[in-house]
């Protein structure tokens, strides 16, 4: 391995922390999101979760696997963005990146924080409505799982999942972990939820603000093959995620790969 690339096997998990929680510290440069995000409500909404499920769902337990990518015989790729927040540290929302998916006629699949959900209430209904998108849950305020009991995991995703059955009236069976980080028994815990717990084989280091859209693009042409699934941010923490898009899926769809989303990648109905 270069060092080039030794370096970026080191940054890229580093960068994928900053997406959700407290960004990298930077000498001298002045961070601002992108002009496209949406700017922070002025007020905090009240809405919370219900304290109990508003329906009880009857989880079937799955194996307790990591899915990093689907099948690899076949050509297609799905695109994730995470949309999610640390309570200390409010997020956006990168209305560009939903317009250019639009445009495209693209799928994707949002992953989405329970606490973020809460200050955008809106936003979210808006991602529920639209045919090409599915929504996953991506735990309630980005806690490293590893640091959680399953008493606590099981209050991180039940608490997102009710938020998103009382926005939208729909539940998820996707799972994506804070950070990328968990145990076997952490693993264990959400299987037995019934929920699948997806990773990613591609990450484009789009939460860092020296990626510019060619180097985002990059990281998708060196990493992207059959089955992949693509993370990026779509909370205004994805510093240049909308410049670089329609050149990652015009680049996906040159090379004959079909867009879709997790569940149609993965067959889950």
């Amino acid at each position: 391995m270069t060092p080039t690339k030794f370096l970026r096997f080191l940054i890229l998990p580093v960068l994928l922390i900053a997406g959700c929680a407290t960004p990298p510290s930077l000498p001298t440069v002045a961070l601002e999101p992108t002009a496209t995000a949406t700017p922070l409500p002025s007020a905090t909404p009240t809405l919370v979760p219900t304290a109990t499920a508003t329906v009880t769902p009857s989880p079937t337990p799955l194996p307790a696997v990591l899915i990093t990518n689907g099948d690899r015989a076949a050509a297609f790729v799905a695109l994730t963005f995470d949309v999610c927040q640390d309570p200390a540290y409010p997020a956006g929302y990168d209305a560009a990146i939903v317009s250019i998916l639009e445009r495209y006629n693209a799928p994707a699949t949002f992953f989405m924080g329970g606490d973020w959900m809460r200050t955008h209430p809106d936003e979210t209904r808006q991602l529920a409505s639209h045919p090409l998108f599915e929504l996953g849950n991506h735990s309630w305020d980005h806690a490293d799982f590893t640091s959680l009991s399953a008493d606590q995991i099981r209050t991180e995703i039940t608490q997102t999942d009710d938020l998103l059955f009382q926005l939208t009236g729909r539940r998820s069976r996707l799972f994506r972990l804070p950070f990328g980080t968990y145990t076997d028994e952490t693993l264990q815990t959400i299987s037995q939820m019934g929920f699948y717990t997806i990773q990613w084989d591609s990450a484009t280091g789009d939460p860092d603000p020296n990626f510019d859209a060619a180097t985002i693009l990059g990281e998708v042409q060196r990493t992207v093959q059959n089955g992949s699934i693509i993370i990026m941010h779509a909370n205004g923490r994805g510093w240049h995620t909308a410049e670089a898009l329609p050149a990652i899926i015009e680049y996906l769809q040159g090379r004959g790969f079909q867009l879709v989303t997790v569940s149609q990648l993965l067959g889950i109905k």
